[in-house]
């Protein structure tokens, strides 16, 4: 599991703030451990709850969304306009896994080169 924690960064964690899923206490804790800037994209530990996550407000500014519901109580961020906004930008944000995209792209362009079995082989064992 601890080689896909680069799920649970900084930076990522943070959409767990726009989730139903997560109780409002969770969410007051995870802005209580907020971090300024993005931190590193490697756990050690993987986090038992979601509270435990570190968020970062780096988030906001990558995705240029406004932040300022953060200074009221998480009760009252659905009343926030702010809040309502961010939430269907995020929802809107296209989730993609950039490397099996580069991995089936490369693969696809090796394939045209070479029908040498062995060097595809070696490709693909590499490529993991």
């Amino acid at each position: 599991m601890l080689r896909h924690s680069w799920y649970l960064s900084p930076e990522l964690a943070t959409v767990a703030l726009f989730s139903k899923q997560v109780p409002d206490e969770e969410k007051s804790e995870l802005i209580s451990n907020m971090i300024v800037e993005r931190g590193s994209h490697v756990l050690h530990t993987l986090p038992s709850t979601v509270s435990q996550l570190k968020i970062s407000r780096s988030f906001f500014t990558t995705s240029g969304t406004n932040d300022s519901f953060l200074e009221i109580p998480v009760c009252e961020w659905h009343q926030s306009k702010c809040y309502t906004s961010a939430v269907n930008k995020i929802k809107n944000i296209p989730c993609v896994n950039d490397i099996a995209e580069r991995g089936v792209a490369l693969i696809q362009t090796f394939n045209a080169k070479t029908k040498n079995e062995a060097q595809k082989q070696y490709l693909l064992a590499a490529s993991h």
